[in-house]
Parts: structure tokens; sequence; C-alpha cells
């Protein structure tokens, strides 16, 4: 990854530790962070990392993480986000060792809701697309970085015509989740 291509991004709840090399980006997510919110219970949790750009109109973003070891509820996807009430995410999450999904979470108004599908067993690589076109978002994924499937379309209530897009990575449960970004385009 060309750090040129990251230069106008930036970190909402920069890691404590990032490195660079020729594979790319690694991060090691703090412990206990995530994206998540539940209005009517009041709770929320809004302390995952996200590399971002701003970006206005019609987008498409593709990156590709690569990961091991991962445990229950690791995380590392896509985002969009245009406030703490409304965004969404996509990514890989295991709610045990063996029991990979691809899970997504459209919040609204505060509200978090989540849709999970079945990933093959031993996954440890996984690519995203975001794109948004006139107000619609479509999330794609791709085990070969090739043949992408849809995962899902989506609008967000309270859509801007700037909104924040990129990487994220969290771990509600533990404290070394550690994660390789490989590639990241914004076009």
């Amino acid at each position: 990854m060309l750090l040129e291509t990251l230069k106008d991004f930036d970190w909402m709840n920069e890691p404590q530790r990032v490195r660079f090399d020729e594979n790319g980006m690694h991060v090691v997510a703090k412990y206990r962070t995530d994206f998540w919110s539940c209005a009517k219970y009041e709770f929320r949790k809004d302390d995952g990392h996200f590399f971002f750009n701003r970006v206005q109109g019609d987008f498409c973003c593709d990156l590709n993480w690569s990961f091991e070891s991962p445990r229950a509820f690791d995380q590392c996807g896509i985002m969009v986000r245009t406030d703490a009430d409304n965004w969404f995410k996509a990514s890989i999450m295991y709610e045990n060792d063996e029991a990979p999904m691809l899970a997504s979470c459209s919040t609204n108004a505060g509200f978090s809701d989540l849709a999970t599908i079945p990933l093959p067993v031993g996954v440890k690589h996984i690519w995203y697309r975001l794109k948004k076109r006139k107000g619609c978002y479509v999330a794609s994924y791709s085990l070969d970085g090739q043949n992408f499937i849809q995962l899902r379309k989506f609008y967000i209530i309270n859509d801007n015509d700037e909104v924040q897009v990129g990487a994220y990575l969290c771990s509600p449960q533990r404290d070394d989740f550690e994660a390789t970004l490989h590639e990241l385009s914004l076009s």
C-alpha cells in the first residue's frame, strides 16, 4: 500500500499500535472497543478505530483486510458514517473460533441492527466494496478479490452530501487483535 494514497485519511479513535511495512498497515485494536448503539437502552459504543476520508457525493471504496487468530467478536471491515447516530459497518466476525460470519450493521437515529451470513471455515482474508450512488449505498464482499457478492443495500436516514468512509477495526472482548489493511482505494 502506498503511503501517498493515505495522506488524506484520518483516524477516529486512533489506535496506539500501528505500523507500516511492504504488506500494508498493521493495526492492533484496543481492548473493549466497538461500534454499536441502542438508544432505547442508552447503550452506546463509539470507540472502535476508524481510518477514514471525507467524501462528497457518489463514491466507491475498496479495501482488503487480512488477520490471524480472530476470537469472539473481533472485527475488521468497512464503514461509512455521517455522525454518531447514523452509520453502517460490515466486517468478518467470529462468534466462536470455528464459525466465521460476515456481519453488517446499519445504525439509524441511534439504533443498530445486525445481519449475518455464514462464511467458509478458515477465512483469514477478505475484500470489501462500498458504493454510494444517488443516496443509495451498496455493500459487497469478496473472498478472492475478483468476484464481489452483494451483501446489502441500505440508506442512512440522516445522510449528508459529505460522509466519512474507510476501514475500521475493533475488539469488544480482547486487547491483542491485529489485522493488516493491504489495500484502500477511494474513487
